[in-house]
């Protein structure tokens, strides 16, 4: 029964990809032939209910969701506790608008180079081609949506950052059908060389968010988004980030014994997707990954898991090592899991770092060329100075230490609110709570 269950799931799978892929292709020949009416149709026929999140059979608001990872999972974490409440959600891949973009933008008009080359955070037309490709775009969706419309009554709908691109433009689009555009805007995990230079990347590059509402993590990114003048007070709330709550949760399990959990360190990282800038974090990489080996080769109790990064880490650059049987190599996927089962974290300039605080788990920061102090403006500001290891032996005492500790849930120290405060803005894992009142206040 379990073979035949999982055949079954793989057979869906593969014909919904089918299905999607030819709904692309029709999408695409919509546009090119003008066709609103055959757009709409096909956009209906991708739309699908969040089922993740239960909601009451009448008197309910349908809102439509571009889903993006980290913010979907923030949604989900708002309201899955909750089985009768009067919001329908419902998902369109973000392919669509992608798709309906790239085939207007290189459609023949009046303009000669006309091709609007914004990408996400540098979203402005630059010039009179790209405002008439943009002025297209926001036509066609605006015509296409308002025949769908007449098949599913939308209330609103929800994107996941102010400066996707194509769903910037879709703010407009809102506004022409005279609908609610909320944006639950997951970005908040900035250095300090970024909060200082961001909000020129901003002003210049962006224009002011046309959003109805607009959900930040943290009072800090709620100032930058202010000062840079994208958006008003009124527009903006800050809630905390929702999918931490289950991270917060965590606090309450006890850990695996004997676990070590390292995130690998991306070692040759552009410094962040706005500057031009690259930090090399090679050596410390490699120093940190000799040392748990090594760790690992000692201790043969000790299971220590090398968790990679999607497209980033891959099991090819392990073969030059020779990897004792207690320590795995995993290649992308969510981490969550694996935090729920460490015994002691080991990370650098990561979300995670926030994250192993925020859970109660031992967290190692690897320091040992002192790169907090000669880089500290390319990293992440943590004031508890308990968290770094400053060479090898340090290392191996800590992990020594901490494997042996017995778990105890302690409440988050002053310093550590601050930090956690400062990235994520969720300290009580109520996020999600705060964020459930938010749409709900909205829409009622």
């Amino acid at each position: 029964m379990i073979i035949l269950s999982q055949n079954y799931r793989k057979f869906k799978n593969i014909l919904y990809r089918v299905f999607l892929s030819f709904s692309l292709f029709l999408i695409n020949f919509a546009v090119s032939t003008n066709s609103h009416r055959l757009s709409a149709f096909i956009i209906w026929c991708n739309i699908r209910k969040l089922r993740e999140i239960r909601s009451r059979k009448n008197n309910t608001k349908k809102i439509l969701v571009f889903p993006k990872s980290g913010g979907y999972e923030d949604l989900v974490e708002s309201y899955k506790s909750q089985k009768n409440h009067n919001i329908h959600f419902f998902l369109l891949p973000r392919k669509f608008l992608k798709i309906i973009f790239t085939e207007i933008n290189k459609a023949k008009d009046k303009f000669k180079d006309s091709n609007l080359k914004s990408r996400d955070y540098f979203t402005k037309p630059k010039n009179s081609n790209e405002k008439y490709k943009k002025e297209m775009y926001v036509k066609f969706l605006t015509s296409s949506f308002e025949l769908l419309d007449k098949y599913l009554k939308l209330d609103g709908f929800i994107s996941f950052n102010i400066f996707y691109h194509p769903e910037k433009y879709f703010e407009e689009v809102c506004k022409n059908l005279n609908k609610k555009f909320i944006i639950l805007h997951k970005e908040s995990v900035f250095t300090p060389y970024d909060e200082i230079n961001i909000v020129n990347i901003y002003k210049k590059h962006n224009e002011k968010s046309l959003a109805h509402k607009i959900s930040v993590y943290s009072e800090s990114q709620r100032k930058i988004l202010i000062k840079s003048k994208i958006a008003t007070k009124n527009q903006i709330q800050v809630n905390g980030c929702p999918r931490s709550d289950f991270i917060f949760r965590l606090r309450k399990t006890k850990p695996q014994n004997n676990v070590v959990v390292f995130y690998l360190i991306e070692s040759n990282r552009v410094t962040n997707r706005f500057f031009n800038l690259n930090n090399s974090w090679e050596k410390l990489y490699i120093q940190t990954l000799s040392y748990l080996i090594e760790f690992a080769k000692n201790n043969s109790e000790i299971k220590v898991i090398l968790k990679g990064k999607t497209g980033v880490h891959t099991k090819k650059f392990f073969t030059k090592y020779s990897l004792p049987k207690n320590c795995t190599f995993i290649e992308g996927g969510a981490g969550e899991q694996f935090l729920k089962n460490a015994s002691v974290v080991v990370a650098f300039n990561s979300t995670v770092v926030f994250e192993a605080i925020l859970s109660n788990r031992k967290l190692i920061i690897p320091n040992f060329n002192n790169e907090y102090k000669k880089k500290k403006k390319f990293l992440h500001v943590i004031k508890n100075k308990k968290y770094f290891s400053n060479s090898k032996k340090n290392f191996m005492e800590k992990l020594n230490i901490y494997l042996n500790l017995n778990y105890q849930n302690k409440e988050l120290s002053n310093i550590d609110k601050k930090t956690i405060k400062h990235y994520l803005g969720n300290t009580d894992g109520k996020s999600g709570k705060k964020v459930k009142q938010f749409l709900n206040k909205i829409l009622n």
